[in-house]
């Protein structure tokens, strides 16, 4: 389609960004190498639709991400990137948007705090570390 990827987010190795070699460039003089952008089911509002296994309620949403926040924020000294996969028609409902507004004001409250979405994280890491050839896939 003639587009370019900023970036991808079809991994879950590491939690934060990094670069991997395209195997389509590997004889091109000029490559771009693919920005990836790890995305995490553990805090995640798909876990409303498993309440065995995940939220049965918006409080437990609201301590489960606010805990994984606490212990991110505790380890500041290098970069962290939190995630928190939302759907609209999960995280939408009235009873459960309130837990997100919670935490939303939970964290603004913190200094050094960047609330960003995925392009503006993919547009600062490039910016910060291009691309160099030689990462592995």
């Amino acid at each position: 389609m003639g587009e370019e990827l900023l970036w991808a987010s079809d991994c879950y190795a590491d939690d934060i960004p990094y670069w991997t070699d395209l195997p389509q460039e590997r004889n091109s003089e000029q490559p771009k190498g693919c920005l990836m952008i790890p995305y995490s089911y553990d805090c995640n509002d798909f876990k409303f639709l498993t309440p065995a296994t995940g939220f049965r309620d918006p409080n437990g949403f609201y301590t489960h991400i606010k805990n994984a926040f606490d212990v991110l924020y505790e380890e500041a000294g290098a970069p962290k990137m939190m995630t928190i996969g939302l759907h609209c028609r999960i995280i939408g409902r009235p009873g459960r948007f309130k837990a997100l507004q919670d935490f939303v004001k939970y964290i603004s409250e913190k200094e050094g705090v960047w609330v960003a979405t995925r392009t503006e994280i993919a547009e600062s890491f490039r910016e910060q570390f291009p691309y160099k050839r030689g990462h592995l896939a």
